[in-house]
């Protein structure tokens, strides 16, 4: 699904550096242009662009079918690999 901004988000949004936080009640978003995303996920070629959205989808349907586990429990083993300690 491709969504189309209005013409006051577009301002928005170009009036907030490429980016603006819309309150939505109970529900926050975030509105990025594509040029702040690609600067803040490192990413140049249109397919780095489109590789990193199939990413996040695939990140987000990870958590949703529960295939996760405790950040803590990732450093732990992250640390005990690497030879790293508090």
């Amino acid at each position: 699904m491709k969504l189309q901004l209005t013409e006051e988000q577009k301002r928005a949004v170009a009036h907030h550096h490429g980016f603006v936080e819309v309150d939505a009640g109970e529900d926050s978003y975030v509105v990025l242009s594509r040029q702040v995303f690609r600067e803040m996920m490192g990413v140049g070629s249109e397919d780095e662009y489109r590789d990193s959205l199939l990413s996040i989808e695939a990140g987000l349907a990870d958590v949703a079918a529960g295939r996760t586990r405790p950040m803590q429990d990732f450093f732990r083993e992250f640390d005990r690999r690497h030879g790293i300690s508090d």
